[in-house]
């Protein structure tokens, strides 16, 4: 919707623009030629030192020199070449505001037919549709079920929502249709007031402006103009689809013709509010404000505070006093207009064409990409392990299914479902929502409170949720009813709370895998180890080439192949595999000094200690270094098959279906 206007430049306002890119000031080829070439030399001069002559004292000093200098150069190229242009890529971007004369086009294409949908103008039906959809989404969206499918690095966000319009509401669409198959213009249009209003706009009070007729459907349905999604301005959709309930592709109206929508129905609610037509003769306040509003409804985000002037303006119509044939005579839609701009000046409204059926119930769904932020512990908040494993994951290619979803859609429906699919290969192990509880018992003693302070009401149902039970399952599925929408400035219930999901693997998976190599690699380095502390020289060259295998296998079941999954090996079994090969090659390596009666690493174990009868120190610190590798990465099997099995035969609490027999 925004991408329309996104890379405009110059101008007095800032933006930070994530998507621009600085290449400014990269080592040019010559300058990396020379850096490399220089550690090449350095690392020439570490390895081969100084002849003999000139003494041990300054052989070490060379090769210190030229091994800070190799580290020097790798520094300063690493900060040039790579920290500094993603160090800059993230920069503020001069973006220019649209001139005044375009809303002055916008303001004049309100009264205006044509250029939306063809000829048709959104009239009273569709303004009232727009705008309830647009500031009180529970009342129309009866439930949205929200599913989410892992991939490697984004997910897929499928939202199905159940729309049910007001009776009056679909009776006014139908009105509206009508009266464009009889060209006639009706004045019975009324915009009423939201459910806690005090009062409503009366039926003679309205009048659908300029004889604004809604779109009819090839099927001859009204058309509804329904807002999918309202993000924030600024925010990018990213590979968004909207279909209907056959999965047929929906149209979306483009951010003209959105914005052409948004002041036609502005218009019209200013008309209802005003009882008749608004000019810039008769209604001088009214139409300065619209413009006021417009203008803050087109401007672009820019990283400040939205525009309120267009807010204040509106607001202020109902208190200005005014000539006679200008008074705000309809309180309740007056309201709607305020709270319409007020919504749309910080956010803009995807909008889709949906066709409506006689009884006001439809389903609209919608598809898009979502690449999650990536969070790593912090060394002062979280500890200095849980900072280096966070890191080790990502070094060593392990990816954990570990996330926060944040619900944001659960209070714009009365009834609210979040499914998270985790793919094969992975099962359910945590979940929860730390804020989620105290955001509840906030906004219930609020609701209490205005209950007992104001007139007798009934107090509505307090707000609900629930997560599917884990029994070993790959998703998870959150449920809640009544969610309250956060109120800004109220503590503790200002900040849409998140659902955070983690999935581990399904045995026996990479750290079984692990288990097997591990295993293997500690019990023929103890077994080679035993004969190699006795008989250095066993007369053969087979025992070097078994100590490579399992560090062959270890690479091959570990590391070999791309990624296919989100999950594709977890930290642990990461470890123990890194752990296996570099005990398996030192343990080859070993063996080949032993047998060629090398004097290097023969210290016996001190006090003549036997490791699992073996004598050397340095076979008995490789055995020592397999065996405890393989216990810890078998505990860790072990302790996640339990855990498996615990989940999966838990009573998931239905009180019957389906049951796996094993």
């Amino acid at each position: 919707m925004m991408g329309d206007d996104a890379r405009h430049y110059g101008g007095d306002s800032e933006q930070i623009d994530e998507g621009v890119a600085d290449w400014a000031n990269p080592p040019s080829a010559g300058i990396s030629f020379l850096t490399w070439l220089a550690i090449g030399v350095l690392l020439g001069v570490a390895i081969v030192g100084l002849p003999p002559g000139l003494g041990l004292f300054a052989d070490i000093t060379c090769r210190t020199v030229a091994i800070a200098g190799i580290v020097a150069l790798l520094v300063l190229h690493t900060r040039i070449r790579y920290y500094l242009p993603q160090m800059k890529s993230h920069r503020n971007t001069k973006v220019t505001e649209l001139p005044d004369y375009q809303v002055n086009i916008l303001q004049r294409s309100a009264g205006r037919r044509g250029g939306m949908l063809n000829p048709e103008i959104a009239g009273a039906g569709q303004a009232r549709a727009f705008t309830f959809s647009v500031i009180y989404p529970a009342n129309v969206r009866q439930r949205i079920t929200e599913r989410y499918e892992l991939s490697q690095r984004t997910l897929v966000q499928r939202v199905t929502i159940d729309v049910q319009l007001p009776e009056s509401t679909v009776r006014q669409l139908l009105g509206d249709r009508g009266a464009t198959g009889a060209k006639t213009t009706s004045r019975g249009s009324a915009v009423h007031g939201s459910p806690g209003a005090t009062g409503a706009a009366s039926d003679a009070g309205g009048t659908r402006a300029h004889g604004a007729a809604s779109t009819d459907s090839p099927h001859g349905a009204p058309v509804v103009l329904f807002p999918v999604l309202v993000p924030p301005k600024g925010d990018m959709v990213d590979d968004l689809r909207v279909s209907a309930a056959d999965g047929s592709a929906l149209p979306v109206l483009s951010y003209r013709q959105y914005l052409q929508l948004v002041a036609r129905v502005l218009r019209t609610l200013l008309a209802i509010a005003h009882s008749q037509d608004l000019s810039p003769a008769s209604h001088p306040n009214a139409y300065d404000a619209e413009h006021l509003a417009l203008r803050a409804i087109m401007r672009r985000a820019d990283g400040k505070e939205p525009d309120d002037s267009g807010i204040q303006a509106v607001r202020h119509l109902a208190g200005l006093p005014s000539r006679e044939g200008e008074r705000v005579s309809n309180l309740a839609a007056h309201q709607l207009a305020v709270q319409l701009v007020q919504k749309l000046t910080s956010h803009y409204a995807i909008v889709a064409a949906v066709p409506c059926p006689s009884d006001g119930r439809f389903v609209i769904s919608y598809q898009r990409l979502i690449t999650p932020s990536l969070e790593l512990a912090v060394r002062r908040n979280r500890g200095w392990l849980t900072w280096a494993k966070e890191r080790a994951r990502f070094v060593l290619g392990s990816r954990p299914v570990d996330f926060s979803i944040s619900l944001d859609n659960a209070c714009t429906s009365q009834s609210y479902h979040l499914v998270v699919d985790g793919q094969e290969g992975v099962f359910l192990g945590a979940q929860g929502a730390p804020t989620l509880l105290g955001y509840f018992d906030t906004h219930w003693r609020r609701i209490k409170e205005s209950r007992k302070s104001g007139p007798p009401r009934e107090i509505p149902p307090p707000p609900y949720f629930r997560f599917r039970r884990r029994g070993g399952q790959r998703y998870a599925h959150f449920y809640s009813r009544f969610f309250p929408e956060p109120i800004e400035g109220l503590d503790g219930g200002d900040k849409i709370p998140h659902v955070r999901f983690r999935f581990y693997e399904t045995p026996p998976g990479s750290v079984f895998r692990a288990v097997i190599t591990g295993s293997a690699a500690a019990l023929l380095i103890w077994l080679i180890g035993f004969v190699a502390s006795r008989r250095p020289d066993p007369g053969t060259d087979v025992p070097a080439f078994l100590l490579v295998f399992p560090a062959l296998a270890a690479a091959w079941l570990g590391f070999d192949g791309p990624p296919r999954r989100l999950l594709e090996g977890t930290l642990a079994a990461r470890l123990s595999l890194l752990t296996t090969v570099l005990a398996s090659v030192s343990a080859s390596g070993l063996f080949m000094m032993f047998k060629a009666n090398l004097p290097y690493f023969r210290w016996r174990n001190p006090l003549d200690i036997h490791v699992l009868g073996i004598e050397s120190m340095a076979w008995s610190a490789l055995t020592l270094v397999a065996i405890v590798n393989a216990m810890s990465i078998g505990y860790i099997y072990l302790a996640h098959t339990w855990e498996f099995l615990h989940l999966s035969n838990r009573s998931n609490g239905l009180g019957g279906g389906a049951q796996e027999h094993s």
